[in-house]
């Protein structure tokens, strides 16, 4: 009689949070596939920067989410009152809690990377290696913090009282040996405490970044004074060489090899602001400033001012790429921000579920697993914002129609 009416009661909440399992499975269904998609673009098409490693970390953390959270949390809702498999519960918890730290670790890094390219170019800036280690590390303290859940969080039974019987149900929630210990609290409220430092240093990077691609960049007329200075110094060493040139015999050696003044400047300058941006951009090659051309060369003439005009060019398509990957960066940390606000405080009022009837507890559970977004979007946003990506998607459709016609 009581495996009955724990059968009952448990059909009644798994037939009002179907809509919710449903949607989680559709959006486990997109996240698996689109995340999938982007580790293999960012893997096999992507050129060497920061933006393809820090991408490749949060595609890493939702394709994780899509295999064990998000089927964990179908499970769960669907078996709420007679949770079968502990070993589940502790999976499907202890993942949780390290994609969403791992995630929120990961923004943090990319809130920094972000700050320095966009308010400090000219200064230090992490490297594509460096970007590389850090995401490494990012792992490292994610799974250091969620490790704990796999000792604090499993199945436990308590007695619920349904048409005026008692009824012996098993949740997935705190592990039996902790269900009275104060131990699961205090870790859950670490974990939000240090998840709700990684959201305020992502506002104060990304309000400083907004600011500053809004109001304009302080260090340009800094830029333009090195540039100056440096032509001006260049000029002066220009004519130092070519007093050097003269020969014992009276004759002179041509210096039409010889970099002008507007050339030498041209290509310290642009080295400088290249090695401050470029590596999340495609290469561009500073190396050789002169416009090879039919009708002028670099020698004279008004052919100083194209290479000028080169490095100019250059210089704004690797701002304009910055600007355009801090965006997509800001969209996703925004959705992030907003999602796990939400999710936390939910969790924070957790004990309410034991005073809500079913209905109630769907809307609950959909709300609380509205957090699941971020590991669905980030496909959409980089095929919508980011002009390479979507170029790589247009390669692969036009490639793939080929050997459709083809066969």
């Amino acid at each position: 009689m009581g495996s009955e009416l724990l059968d009952q009661l448990n059909d009644e909440i798994k037939r009002v949070v179907t809509p919710v399992s449903v949607f989680i499975g559709i959006e486990a269904f997109l996240g698996f596939f689109g995340n999938l998609f982007v580790l293999y673009v960012f893997i096999k098409r992507y050129h060497d920067c920061n933006f393809r490693y820090f991408v490749l970390c949060l595609a890493f953390l939702d394709f994780i989410s899509t295999l064990t959270t998000m089927p964990g949390q179908i499970f769960t809702q669907q078996h709420w009152y007679k949770y079968p498999f502990p070993i589940v519960c502790k999976v499907k918890s202890f993942f949780n809690v390290f994609t969403v730290s791992g995630e929120a670790l990961c923004l943090c890094t990319i809130a920094v990377d972000r700050y320095r390219k966009v308010c400090a170019p000219l200064g230090w800036q992490i490297k594509p290696r460096q970007a590389l280690i850090m995401c490494g590390v990012t792992y490292g303290a994610a799974f250091a913090l969620s490790l704990p859940v796999s000792f604090l969080w499993g199945t436990h039974q308590h007695v619920r009282i349904y048409n005026g019987r008692n009824v012996t149900v098993t949740v997935c929630g705190k592990d039996s040996h902790y269900v009275n210990s104060k131990q699961p609290f205090l870790y859950a409220a670490s974990v939000n405490i240090i998840i709700g430092i990684c959201l305020l240093i992502l506002l104060v990077l990304y309000i400083l970044v907004a600011k500053t691609l809004i109001l304009g960049r302080p260090w340009t007329r800094r830029r333009q004074n090195l540039g100056a200075s440096k032509v001006s110094k260049s000029l002066a060493s220009q004519t130092k060489s070519k007093q050097k040139l003269k020969i014992s015999d009276g004759g002179s050696v041509s210096n039409s090899n010889v970099p002008t003044g507007i050339e030498m400047a041209t290509i310290d300058l642009s080295t400088t602001v290249t090695r401050s941006l470029d590596d999340e951009s495609e290469p561009v090659d500073v190396d050789d400033c002169r416009v090879m051309d039919a009708h002028t060369s670099c020698d004279g003439g008004t052919s100083e001012v194209r290479p000028k005009k080169r490095i100019r060019r250059q210089r704004r398509d690797i701002a304009s790429r910055v600007r355009r990957k801090t965006y997509i960066m800001f969209v996703l940390t925004i959705i992030f921000i907003v999602t796990t606000i939400l999710y936390m405080t939910l969790l924070a009022s957790a004990d309410i579920l034991k005073s809500l009837n079913d209905y109630e507890k769907a809307v609950y559970f959909f709300f609380f697993r509205l957090v699941f977004i971020n590991h669905v979007i980030n496909p959409f946003v980089y095929g919508c914002l980011d002009p390479q990506f979507k170029q790589i998607l247009g390669d692969m459709k036009k490639c793939l129609l080929m050997k459709v016609r083809k066969v």
